[in-house]
């Protein structure tokens, strides 16, 4: 018993209360006939007890049929349809109203808001990074044969518009201010020593001044005197041809050696007979001859579709295993298109926070792209209402609207009893009055 109390609500509670009063008025009204006090109290129970039981049917009759009653009972399940459309109007035109969207957008300061996102670290490299990705599929959904043409046409054209002595001057000079005639030097002498002081390079120089002293001596009488001499140790091949090699590794380790005046005199000498050759006719006809046979005969064409369609299985096979193609074969590639997408990246943030009209044009697009947006949702929203209300059963329903005023049925059925109470009351002071 004291269980099923507990699960009764309050205006429960208050019915069997003015239940039990009318009992027990009643039994007092039997008990003393005739008594004021106990005519008043019966009628005080009686209005209670009626009036709990009509707001009981009223608030009940909302949901379900009380007691089997089924005229004009069940209301919000006989009405499912017109509640759920008003459902969808009142969200559709209360909620997501034209005039509520625009008043919430204008207090919104969307262009910071979007300056802010931007300027985020971790929002600039996923976007330069997500950029990369849109370029590098970008080319490789080309056609391979029209991008070989287009690259070849590029390579003839920048070809035909050199001239040899404009390049090779060209050339000597960009040796010459960014220092890299000195390392090239450098790693000749290093690629070099090694072949200098090999045996092998010993015994060749003297092989060579064998035969040199062979010649020199000529007829039997030399020969006699060239043998003579050695055999006195007064010429001693080996001994020369180390020497030879000694002075040669000393002439590569100075070669060698950044700014040291062997190099400065090597170089001048390069540079002085480049000149030379530069102005010599015959190797400008010969160089305007090869430069023609590379414009007009080379497999350009096939070179470059082979490098496409090579760089674009290696491409599809790193993507298969999810690594970077660009990251991976071509670093230096990746890097510079990165700076120059960071870069393009901080230009374009410190234009909109300088350019007014600018400003004014991105946040009139921000505007109106999300005013729109929030208007196609009215609509979407109001599908997805009328969707979730369609769905639920007669009691799901009943549930989801009760549960939301309970406390205020509660009170009007509790209000039933009360007010019946009260205007018992008045009624049975007025009968006394008149009566």
């Amino acid at each position: 018993m004291s269980f099923i109390w507990k699960d009764w609500n309050k205006a429960d509670k208050t019915l069997l209360a003015a239940f039990a009063a009318f009992l027990m008025a009643l039994a007092t009204h039997l008990y003393c006939p005739g008594n004021r006090v106990a005519e008043g109290f019966l009628f005080c129970a009686e209005a209670a007890l009626v009036g709990g039981i009509a707001d009981w049917f009223a608030v009940t009759a909302l949901f379900r049929k009380p007691l089997g009653f089924p005229y004009h009972t069940a209301i919000l399940p006989r009405r499912r349809a017109a509640f759920v459309k008003a459902s969808v109007t009142m969200v559709q035109k209360e909620f997501f109203s034209r005039r509520k969207i625009f008043r919430h957008l204008e207090r919104l300061h969307l262009l910071p808001m979007l300056l802010s996102w931007l300027r985020a670290p971790e929002t600039k490299e996923r976007l330069t990074h997500q950029m990369l990705h849109y370029m590098r599929d970008f080319l490789l959904r080309q056609d391979a044969q029209a991008q070989a043409e287009a690259i070849a046409a590029q390579v003839r054209e920048v070809v035909g518009d050199i001239e040899p002595e404009a390049f090779f001057a060209g050339i000597g000079r960009w040796l010459q201010e960014s220092g890299r005639d000195h390392a090239a030097l450098a790693r000749l002498a290093a690629q070099l020593r090694p072949r200098i002081e090999a045996d092998e390079t010993r015994t060749a120089f003297f092989h060579m001044l064998e035969a040199y002293e062979k010649e020199r001596a000529g007829g039997t009488l030399g020969l006699f005197m060239a043998g003579l001499a050695e055999a006195l140790g007064l010429v001693d091949l080996e001994e020369a041809a180390a020497i030879i090699q000694r002075q040669l590794l000393a002439m590569a380790d100075e070669l060698g050696e950044e700014g040291s005046p062997l190099q400065e005199k090597v170089l001048e000498l390069i540079y002085e007979q480049a000149a030379v050759l530069n102005s010599d006719a015959e190797f400008h006809l010969m160089m305007h001859k090869l430069k023609n046979s590379i414009e007009g005969e080379l497999p350009i064409e096939d070179v470059a579709l082979s490098a496409i369609e090579h760089l674009r299985e290696h491409f599809a096979a790193d993507q298969a295993r999810a690594v970077d193609p660009l990251e991976e074969h071509l670093p230096m590639l990746h890097s510079r298109l990165a700076e120059i997408l960071e870069a393009e990246y901080d230009r374009a943030i410190a234009l909109m926070e300088t350019d007014e009209e600018l400003r004014h044009t991105v946040g009139h697009f921000l505007y109106d792209l999300i005013a729109r947006s929030a208007l196609h949702a009215q609509t979407l929203v109001g599908v997805i209402v009328e969707s979730v209300l369609g769905r639920l059963t007669d009691e799901q329903l009943n549930h989801l609207v009760y549960d939301k005023v309970e406390p205020d049925l509660l009170w009007i059925r509790m209000n039933g009893s009360i007010v019946g109470a009260g205007i018992g009351l008045v009624m049975y002071l007025l009968l006394l009055v008149f009566h």
